[in-house]
């Protein structure tokens, strides 16, 4: 039996009696799964798993990315995980301390944008380092009818150069990631294909609406993500260690909050699943 709690008006609930470690069967699956696309955003408490445990409990829910779009935040021998980390790297700051840190979904700026992301906490920050996550689909609902109908047919062509601190990395890393990820345009407006839901799909690292200008969409972009961020649409999670957060990026955008002291130790290994093919290059 999985139990859970709701944990903010929005978004959000608490999975308990799961151990991720464990063979979990498709009625836990399946329940597991009613939950997060009721909540869009699931947290397991108390995990105390290895990497091998986090991918072995991920595939229970989809294909996992290798995440060649981003191939040097991979965790060495687990190419299913990115280290999201303060730990050095070859002797210079870790590239993934920064990282997610405007509103958005999870590689948005790719031709399969992320079905989910499992986040997992190795060792949080002392003190900060929180992550807020807002309700795309009643950020969509609460659109007047006239709005809903002018997004309904924009595509929003999504840029990895708008990822905050993007030019702030190794500038080799930067020319290839970039190589890897041109401009791609994707509905504004995203149908759940489980649930049926209709998601607002537009973020901070979205440049423009395709066949509009700059200047033209930059309003709209600014109203649609203030709209979708307001307090009352958000969760806000405070991390412990053994955390596991599994988000939808179809219905929900993220933002990890840069309040922590990055000479300290902060530690998280994330699984991603491989969403549906959308979107054409521009």
């Amino acid at each position: 039996m999985v139990n859970c709690e709701r944990l903010s008006y929005a978004l959000g609930a608490a999975i308990t009696d799961i151990d991720i470690r464990g063979l979990i069967n498709g009625d836990d699956v399946k329940s597991v799964q009613e939950i997060w696309h009721e909540n869009h955003v699931v947290i397991i408490r108390g995990q105390s798993a290895k990497p091998q445990d986090i991918i072995n409990f991920a595939e229970n829910f989809g294909v996992l990315d290798n995440h060649e779009a981003t191939p040097f935040y991979r965790m060495e021998g687990y190419p299913q995980l990115l280290e999201i980390t303060t730990k050095p790297f070859n002797g210079r700051p870790s590239e993934t301390r920064n990282v997610g840190r405007n509103w958005h979904s999870d590689y948005s700026y790719t031709d399969r944008p992320a079905a989910a992301s499992m986040l997992f906490c190795v060792n949080p920050a002392p003190l900060g380092g929180d992550t807020m996550f807002c309700n795309m689909v009643k950020a969509y609902e609460t659109l007047s009818d006239h709005m809903q109908k002018i997004v309904n047919d924009l595509y929003s062509v999504y840029d990895i150069s708008l990822t905050e601190g993007f030019y702030e990395r190794d500038p080799s890393e930067v020319a290839t990631t970039k190589q890897l990820n041109p401009p791609i345009a994707h509905p504004a407006v995203r149908v759940h294909p489980s649930s049926g839901k209709r998601a607002l799909y537009v973020s901070e690292r979205v440049s423009h609406f395709h066949g509009m200008s700059q200047e033209e969409s930059r309003p709209i972009i600014d109203f649609l993500c203030l709209h979708a961020t307001k307090h009352e649409n958000i969760y806000r999670h405070v991390w412990k260690a053994g955390d596991l957060v599994c988000w939808d990026n179809r219905t929900t955008m993220h933002v990890a909050l840069k309040d922590f002291d990055q000479t300290k130790a902060r530690h998280m290994l994330r699984a991603t699943l491989i969403g549906e093919k959308s979107g054409f290059l521009v």
